[in-house]
């Protein structure tokens, strides 16, 4: 399993150590960690993704030291899986993660929390270039864990991605205050830091569920918030509310399905008036996202055709990039639910949703 991290704790009659492992094979694992054991040293390992896989405990022994070298070459402990006790948990384990990453979702939602402006932009580009498709990850940056919980209290995330060092009030007291609180709880949480063992005991004693060492192989965590990102947490297809957004830019499409999807909710799009029509009557959502600009109508005439055909019994928003003004205009002569403005993120768009299904329940 090259390229996956691994929340990894190692086991002693005296003592635990927690830390993080990858190169995981089904005969051994490399744990990051400046914990000295001798060679030959009886330990149990235990492997997990916390809230998407695992724990599962596997007997070892230390067989090689590992010095750290280059950044991104941490050092650590060899471990080799006992022979001759064969773990069946750990072979379902590696079953799991290979078939959660064969099967990727469309989208995943990312909160980075970080007050380096230069790490958020490699972080930003490093995604785009291992998620490849516009809109398959949707990243929002918060330089501050106060800004971070604006950021929270108004979008779903499925990973959250909290650096130690912050400004006023450190990662571990952002990470225990979302472990504390009902919504968020079960969050998948990444503590980042180059600030070693203590860094890691504060933010793991948090609540994180993994902790990684700065300088970050992008594309060994990319991998893993793959998994993680499909924590049992997520919500189920038969509770999600179902949004139908039309829209002719495939891009703007792509980028409001990865927003909405990433909230929780069931997405369907349509880029022209045939799908859109073929779409409302198979998927019947339980709100309508409706762009002004497009080719055969204007967005506003259109929900205005559907009430006063009276077809429709769920909202009908406009969704447009055109001024404010003119898009309240047409959104009152339309009599529809409301609007949203492209311009105002998809933090907004996000909270608008949500509030036109809550207005509509």
């Amino acid at each position: 399993m090259d390229g996956f991290i691994l929340r990894t704790e190692i086991r002693t009659p005296r003592e635990t150590v927690i830390s993080y492992g990858y190169d995981l094979t089904p005969t051994s694992v490399f744990v990051v960690t400046d914990w000295h054991a001798p060679l030959d040293a009886p330990v149990t390992v235990r492997l997990s993704f916390p809230r998407a896989l695992g724990p599962v405990d596997v007997a070892a022994k230390v067989i090689g030291h590992r010095a750290a070298g280059a950044p991104g070459e941490p050092g650590g402990l060899v471990l080799a899986f006992d022979p001759g006790a064969p773990s069946a948990a750990l072979t379902a384990l590696l079953a799991e993660m290979e078939a959660l990453h064969d099967a990727p979702r469309d989208a995943y939602r990312v909160l980075l929390v970080e007050d380096n402006s230069l790490t958020r932009d490699v972080f930003t580009y490093s995604a785009g270039r291992h998620f490849g498709a516009p809109g398959a990850v949707v990243i929002d940056h918060a330089e501050s864990a106060e800004r971070a919980w604006q950021l929270l209290a108004t979008a779903g995330y499925d990973v959250v991605i909290v650096d130690y060092f912050l400004p006023n009030a450190d990662g571990a007291t952002l990470i225990a205050r979302l472990r504390a609180d009902e919504r968020l709880r079960g969050t998948p949480i990444v503590a980042i830091s180059v600030g070693g063992r203590a860094a890691r005991e504060a933010t793991l004693s948090a609540g994180a569920d993994l902790f990684v060492d700065k300088p970050l192989v992008f594309r060994d965590l990319f991998k893993t918030l793959q998994i993680l990102a499909r924590s049992p947490a997520a919500a189920t297809a038969d509770t999600k509310r179902t949004i139908l957004v039309l829209d002719d830019s495939p891009l703007a499409l792509a980028v409001t399905r990865a927003a909405l999807e990433a909230a929780g909710f069931s997405v369907v799009i349509a880029e022209d008036l045939t799908a859109f029509e073929r779409e409302r009557e198979r998927c019947r959502p339980d709100l309508i996202l409706v762009d002004v600009q497009m080719p055969e109508a204007y967005g506003d005439d259109i929900v205005a055709t559907l009430l006063g055909a009276k077809v429709v019994d769920v909202p009908l928003v406009l969704f447009s990039s055109i001024e404010e003004p003119e898009l309240a205009r047409r959104t009152r002569e339309a009599s529809a639910a409301g609007y949203i403005c492209k311009g105002a993120g998809m933090t907004e768009l996000v909270r608008r949703c949500k509030e036109y299904l809550e207005n509509a329940a």
